[in-house]
């Protein structure tokens, strides 16, 4: 990995999808948050501040909600690594990808603030 101290952050990004293991889960849509940090070096396009050669904040959070409202995923944790996945895919100056989902509106028993997954990974091929 190259620099990867700089990280670009998007955090609360809502989605309403239809992910889980229950029949319901299929078919009635429920609200997902999602927060993504990417690790990059910023170095070279920051300091001639050229846009063009940055990763945009918009395409991230465009690939993330796309893949989020895509085909059904039985395991939060097959969304998640389906985001990181694609994030690594679409934008080669990423390093890492750090991938949390919320599904604040589980259908479990008991009282709860919060619950979800969170997933780390690192390009394994260096450019």
């Amino acid at each position: 990995m190259s620099h990867a101290g700089d990280c670009i952050f998007l955090r609360g990004i809502e989605v309403s999808a239809c992910h889980g293991v229950l029949a319901e889960e299929r078919t009635r849509p429920q609200r997902f948050v999602i927060d993504a940090e990417v690790w990059l070096e910023t170095d070279d396009y920051g300091r001639s501040d050229d846009y063009r050669r940055a990763v945009c904040y918009g395409a991230i959070l465009d690939t993330i909600v796309e893949v989020a409202g895509g085909p059904h995923k039985s395991l939060v944790e097959a969304l998640a690594l389906a985001i990181v996945d694609a994030l690594l895919r679409r934008f080669q100056p990423i390093d890492a990808v750090r991938i949390t989902i919320h599904k604040p509106e589980a259908p479990l028993r008991g009282k709860f603030a919060d619950v979800g997954v969170s997933l780390m990974r690192r390009r394994s091929v260096r450019r």
